[in-house]
């Protein structure tokens, strides 16, 4: 008689057909979120190259960079505040560890030859 009750307590998942999918998809959020932490890297890399466009001389980053700043609208259009502020702080923390291991890196001795 137990076993009846617990049957009929529990809500069944296959009458729900949004049960076998999340409340709201977020299919490319986490490519568009890969994507703005890589070009923050990666700009925060090459800036130390000097590049000349023309007349002007300028730092390797500033192609790359102005990138993010559509990452940065596309999150907070299509994703809200919460999900973009949490992809800036990944950003944040990957360029902190970034910083880091280049700090490591440069204190450790170099190749004699």
């Amino acid at each position: 008689m137990s076993n009846d009750r617990a049957h009929a307590a529990a809500p069944s998942v296959a009458a729900d057909p949004r049960a076998a999918r999340p409340a709201t998809p977020y299919r490319y959020y986490d490519l568009i979120m890969v994507g703005f932490v890589v070009i923050l890297l990666v700009s925060n890399t090459v800036v130390a190259k000097p590049v000349q466009i023309g007349p002007w001389l300028a730092g390797g980053d500033i192609l790359i960079f102005a990138i993010s700043y559509i990452f940065g609208d596309i999150l907070t259009e299509v994703y809200g505040y919460a999900r973009s502020r949490r992809v800036i702080w990944t950003g944040f923390g990957a360029l902190i560890f970034m910083a880091l291991i280049y700090t490591l890196v440069g204190l450790l001795p170099g190749d004699p030859n």
